[in-house]
This record gives structure tokens, C-alpha cells and sequence, in this order.
């Protein structure tokens, strides 16, 4: 009795431990229940083996495919993620990836386009906009030839220019929101600012168009405090960014009452602001993304965005969160509610514990390619559930293209990738 029980648990054992490697067939399962003490040595000497070249994570199986495809796990499951699934963090030093993951990625969901047009007329169409510090996404351009470059020279906008349908009023605390976070007013500042957009409007609602931070800017200075009052002090914050702004190389895009933002909503972009101050990248990214998602909430559209940012840090930065002055920074209140309209965000970042919570709680996929600062790793794999002291050491010694992985649902585990090399 007691070899027939030992016999079972063995063959259980064998059975489980096939199951793992994937290598559970006709023939293994033949072997099983003849001679399970031989082929769960075989199993054992098997997994050694491995061992010596695998890193200590686990293997996932199919679960971890998806829709857009971007990788393969060591066991060579392709890797990739459904259109729902919104947001994507990717934390890694320079060279070891970043841009060739965003770069596939996106190209993966242009070729989807194609796919959509000649046989899944119900899939979500996909627009992408990527926000670059290097010209290195143009190589898109040989998947898809319909991609608009933008380098803010040729191109219109106005900021004061509300979406289709949306109130100016409501219009008015979205753009107050993301100023003062671009340009760090604060929250009196934030007031006046409101109080002067709300009679500008009233005043151009007759003329039959918007007023443009010119105009904005001149209504401001023509305003008469007394030099002692608050007040003044308001008028002079606001008319010094005011100011900063539109005598930049930025200037000539924002004189307009009508911009081309509109016309962006159906068009691939890439915008490239590699040579914009801190504070315009913060004032530019946040008015783009955030006209996008009002747009997207008041008028129907069945379009999906996929939003990319290099080096989010910019965008992200977890200092943001911490002025309680003023509150939490619109890009951060959109992570949360920004899946409904369908808009998907991947962000790029090489140091990983500057990035605000919001990026990191609302990340449906979490990767992490290789970094040299000891904190950003204990940062990601504390965010990731990295528990075990080898797994812990494999993350120090991470080769280029690649990284490790967990997902929010599905194959819950982190796991390694691979990232197929391309040309930038």
C-alpha cells in the first residue's frame, strides 16, 4: 500500500513538474505512469540544466499575449497587451532599450491599422501621438507615411481655444490647471488668472473668436493696481510667465485665435521638443494631452490614442504632487479617468522614483529594462512584487533589450523579456 502511495505522489510530481516545462505529451505522459521514479530524475537533471542558463524568474505561458506585441519571454512566448489595457511604464538608464520598445510598439499598433481597414472593421482604430526629445521616431514614417512631424515652428495653437463643445468657462479652470503647474504660480496667482480669462471671454464672445494669450497678456498689463496691493503682485506673477512664454522661440505659434490642435485629434504626430525650456515641455505635453481627453469626453469618437512620452519625468515628476498649494496636477487626475476615453499613455523614465504615484498606480504593465541607480531598482521592485533575493540580484545584471515585466492582471508574476532589436 504504502508503494503504491509513493508511486502516485511521484507520478503527481513528474505530472506537475512536466506541466512547467511545458513538456507534458503523449510520450512523457507514457512515461509517467511506467516508470515515474526514471523520468522524474530526467524532470530534476532537466531543471538543472536550466537553472544554469534561465534567469530566476517564473515562465509564463499563452496568457501573456496580447493584441500588440512588443517581446518575447525566455520561454519564447510572444509578449503583448489588449487595447483596453491602458498605461505603461518604462524605467531603464540610456541604451538599454526604451526608445526600441516605444518605438515597436507603436509600430505594432500602426500595422494594426492596416490589418483593421482590410479584415476587423469593428477594432478600434488607433492614433498615435509621441512626444520625443530626438528625431529617432521618424523611422515610423516607413510603416505609416501619414505621420505629421512637428518641431513647434509651422504649426498653430491656442491654448485659450477650448475644445468642440466644451464651456469656456469650463475651458478656463482646465487651462488655470495645468499654467500654474507648468509655470509654478500658486493659488492666488490661479484665481486672478481665472477672473481675467472669464472677462476676456465675455469681452471676445461678440467678435465671434477666441482671444490668444496675446491677447490675454495685453489685457493683463493694462490692468491699474496700487503698487502696495496683492493684487499687483498677482498681475506681475502671471504677466512674467506671460511674458517668458510668448518671447520665446514659442511666440509666433501661439498668435492665432483658432489653432490646429482640432485638426490633430484624427492625425498621427509626433512632436518633437527637444530644445523647449522645462516649463514650456510641461505647458506644451499637459494643454495637448489635455485637450485631447475633453475633446474625446464631450464629442463622440471611436478612435483609440496611444499617447507615448520620452523621458515623462518632465511630465511626471513626483515633486508635482507634493505643493498641496496646488492639489493634484491635471496630468495625474487623467491617468485615472483617461482609460474611458480611450487613451492609452506609455512613459518613458530613467529614474524611476522621481515619477509621480499616479503613473505608478494606474500602470497596467510595469517594465523595467536595466538602471544604475541602486534606488530606482529597490523603487521598481518593491512597485513590482520582486521579493526574492535572487530575483533581486538578476535585476543589478540586466543586459540591453532586456528588461523585467509584470502585469496588472492576467500572468500576475514579473517575469524577463526580450525586445527584438530594430533600427532607429
Amino acid at each position: 500500500m504504502e508503494n503504491i502511495l509513493m508511486k502516485n505522489l511521484t507520478q503527481i510530481d513528474a505530472v506537475q513538474r512536466l506541466l512547467k516545462a511545458r513538456a507534458l505529451n503523449l510520450e512523457t505522459a507514457r512515461e509517467v505512469l511506467t516508470n515515474p521514479e526514471e523520468i522524474l530524475i530526467k524532470i530534476q537533471n532537466f531543471e538543472l540544466a536550466q537553472s544554469m542558463f534561465k534567469s530566476p524568474f517564473a515562465l509564463p505561458d499563452e496568457s501573456v499575449d496580447g493584441l500588440i506585441r512588443f517581446a518575447f519571454t525566455e520561454n519564447n512566448f510572444p509578449v503583448g497587451f489588449e487595447l483596453p489595457e491602458c498605461h505603461t511604464l518604462l524605467a531603464g538608464q540610456t541604451g538599454c532599450g526604451k526608445s526600441t520598445l516605444l518605438r515597436i510598439i507603436f509600430d505594432q499598433a500602426l500595422m494594426l491599422n492596416k490589418i483593421n481597414n482590410n479584415e476587423s472593421p469593428f477594432m478600434d482604430e488607433i492614433v498615435c501621438w509621441l512626444f520625443v526629445k530626438a528625431p529617432d521616431m521618424r523611422s515610423l514614417l516607413e510603416t505609416e507615411e501619414n505621420i505629421l512631424i512637428v518641431n513647434f515652428q509651422n504649426i498653430k495653437l491656442n491654448p485659450l481655444e477650448p475644445p468642440p463643445g466644451m464651456n469656456v468657462m469650463e475651458w478656463t479652470n482646465v487651462f488655470a490647471d495645468f499654467w500654474i503647474q507648468a509655470f509654478g504660480l500658486y493659488e492666488a496667482s490661479k484665481g486672478f488668472l481665472i477672473e481675467c480669462l472669464e472677462n476676456l471671454y465675455s469681452k471676445y464672445s461678440t467678435l465671434g473668436y477666441y482671444p490668444s494669450l496675446f491677447d490675454l497678456y495685453y489685457y493683463v498689463r493694462a490692468m491699474k493696481f496700487t503698487a502696495i496691493s496683492r493684487t499687483a503682485r498677482y498681475q506681475e506673477s502671471v504677466l512674467n510667465r506671460l511674458g517668458g512664454l510668448l518671447k520665446s522661440s514659442l511666440a509666433s505659434i501661439f498668435d492665432c485665435s483658432r489653432g490646429h490642435v482640432n485638426n490633430l485629434i484624427n492625425q498621427h504626430t509626433i512632436f518633437e521638443i527637444p530644445f523647449l525650456a522645462t516649463e514650456q515641455q510641461v505647458f506644451i505635453v499637459n494643454y495637448l494631452v489635455s485637450y485631447l481627453f475633453c475633446f474625446k469626453l464631450i464629442n463622440e469618437n471611436a478612435l483609440r490614442h496611444f499617447v507615448g512620452i520620452d523621458d515623462s519625468n518632465t511630465i511626471f515628476d513626483s515633486s508635482f504632487e507634493k505643493r498641496p498649494d496646488m492639489g493634484l496636477p491635471i496630468i495625474h487626475q487623467l491617468l485615472s479617468t483617461i482609460r474611458k476615453s480611450k487613451i492609452n499613455v506609455f512613459a518613458c523614465t530613467q529614474t524611476p522614483h522621481q515619477i509621480g504615484a499616479a503613473l505608478h498606480s494606474n500602470a497596467f504593465a510595469k517594465i523595467m529594462f536595466s538602471l544604475s541607480n541602486g534606488k530606482d531598482i529597490d523603487f521598481m521592485q518593491q512597485g513590482m512584487g520582486i521579493k526574492e533575493p535572487e530575483q533581486q540580484a538578476y535585476c543589478f545584471k540586466l543586459k540591453p533589450r532586456e528588461a523585467v515585466i509584470r502585469f496588472a492582471s492576467r500572468f500576475q508574476e514579473p517575469f524577463v523579456i526580450n525586445i527584438p532589436e530594430v533600427d532607429l
